[in-house]
């Protein structure tokens, strides 16, 4: 079984002050100055985005991936031919984030974007939209409304332009947030469908048409400022914010709670320290959550990071033969042996070598990665411990408990390993549909040389990972209500559970 050992963020921060707008003040407020040529700004940090991904990341040398590298320069032209024209901030970044997002991967991209100096502003046409579903599949819907010769709330978009809702909510949002197939991704940013960001490679819409009840109406769009008290109003309208479950050990009505809302590799960050309490409250009592009727992973916020937590909770709750018998397991993972990942795996020995087995692991892998390039190999292939997957123990499980795994739609990278981990060893999954990762894992953070954004780099990649790229895990039983009703959703478990128990 391959380690994750760096603490990957699956999102990736895309549309600007929009997406966070905290995260953009705070950053207005450092260092880096503004380019004097935001063109040639654009194609500096363009070019350096390429040859950082094609130093570093597998994919240029993946012959498992042939178009992989039409991507990678595809991108790198379009953003060079951007810079031609590029005058401002917006235009700097919409075209290196357009750039990072045509990869659809969310382990691969540009984050810790410069201020520098730079104040965000939008525009509105005095309504917004969220995106709702139903039989008919998704629909973007008027949720809030400023304006009385707008369209009403309730009222269902067609299309503007010529562009049916679907195209134009991928033409204008997509390429920046990138992965549009995921439900996921369309989730939490269909919201700014109505909102002008300056971007200058987009089209905004001017002539929209909407389902109002029966009729069918058309609108001239009438665009104007928007203030962020109205623009938040809105946001909190169109969407509901991301609930993040505690990291904590519980009871609740039907046994035991397990809350794992991340799961930073950090040991030091204050996830990382939650998480180790967590696991000492787990092994002191152990006997009780295996004997309990249920036990709940509530996974509600997690983002990824380190998949070592959940395999010590589970090692400890199911035993390590049960673990190693049933997890699933790649056919093997291959490492770019360039000089900068080497460096990681040495920055990491550093990090987490008062452990000896990963001290000695990580040993073994910068070891073998300067063996490979000194050889000419671009990859290196991690050994696997053994040819073959142990058989299960004989006879039950030590884990009497039904369990459950509830998701919702934020859960990538190491979250999605702990689902797939729990669903091998018997775990019943509910909640929302997940997001989804590629098979490119490992993330390394690169400042791009004049210091205005990071590259975020994978450096490993899966071989015949059970999970596909970019497949979803669609829960058994669906969550429909507020994810950040827990009484709610723990009514709701009780009822499943009692179902289970009786079947």
């Amino acid at each position: 079984m391959s380690r994750n050992l760096a603490a990957a963020s699956a999102a990736v921060f895309a549309l600007a002050a929009f997406a966070d707008p905290v995260l953009a003040q705070d950053a207005a407020a450092g260092p880096t100055p503004a380019p004097e040529n935001w063109g040639v700004a654009l194609a500096r940090d363009a070019r350096a985005f390429h040859d950082a991904i094609l130093d570093s990341h597998p994919g240029p040398v993946d012959v498992e991936n042939p178009g992989f590298n039409a991507r990678l320069e595809a991108g790198l032209a379009t953003a060079l031919d951007r810079a031609r024209t590029a005058d401002s901030h917006e235009a700097w970044y919409f075209a290196l984030q357009a750039y990072a997002a045509s990869f659809d991967d969310g382990h691969l991209g540009l984050s810790d974007w410069a201020g520098m100096g730079h104040v965000w502003t939008a525009g509105w046409p005095g309504f917004l939209t969220g995106l709702r579903s139903g039989p008919d599949g998704e629909r973007h819907e008027v949720v809030f409304s400023r304006d009385p010769a707008a369209p009403p709330e309730g009222a269902v978009l067609i299309g503007c332009d010529g562009r049916p809702a679907e195209a134009l909510a991928g033409e204008i949002i997509g390429q920046g947030a990138g992965r549009w197939s995921l439900a996921s991704r369309r989730a939490i940013f269909a919201s700014t469908l109505f909102v002008d960001q300056h971007n200058p490679w987009v089209r905004r819409a001017e002539h929209c048409e909407f389902q109002v009840g029966a009729d069918v109406r058309g609108y001239v769009l009438t665009w104007r400022d928007l203030p962020n008290a109205v623009r938040d109003e809105g946001f909190a309208a169109a969407r509901s914010p991301r609930f993040r479950s505690p990291i904590e050990l519980r009871t609740w009505s039907g046994g035991q709670w397990i809350g794992l809302g991340g799961f930073n590799g950090d040991p030091a960050s204050a996830d990382g320290i939650a998480l180790t309490t967590l696991q000492a409250a787990v092994e002191a009592r152990a006997d009780e959550i295996r004997d309990a009727s249920a036990v709940v992973f509530d996974l509600r916020g997690n983002g990824g990071g380190s998949s070592a937590w959940i395999n010590a909770l589970a090692r400890t709750l199911w035993g390590e033969a049960e673990v190693r018998a049933r997890a699933p397991r790649s056919l093997a993972v291959d490492w770019r042996a360039s000089e900068k990942n080497i460096a990681m795996i040495e920055e990491y020995r550093v990090l987490m070598g008062s452990n000896p087995e990963v001290l000695a692991w990580l040993t073994a892998a910068g070891d073998g990665m300067r063996a490979a390039r000194a050889e000419g190999r671009p990859l290196w292939r991690e050994p696997e411990e053994e040819d073959a997957p142990p058989a299960p123990p004989a006879g039950p499980t030590p884990m009497k408990a039904r369990t459950w795994v509830l998701t919702d739609a934020g859960c990538a990278s190491a979250c999605l390993d702990a689902v797939d981990l729990l669903k091998a060893l018997g775990a019943t999954h509910v909640g929302q549909e997940t997001s989804a990762d590629t098979v490119y894992m490992e993330v390394r953070e690169e400042p791009l040389p004049d210091g205005r954004v990071t590259a975020r780099i994978p450096v490993k990649v899966y071989r015949g990972r059970p999970r596909g790229d970019n497949e979803t895990l669609v829960p058994v039983h669906r969550w429909t209500g507020d994810l950040s009703d827990s009484v709610g959703i723990e009514a709701w478990l009780a009822e499943l559970d009692e179902a289970a128990a009786s079947r």
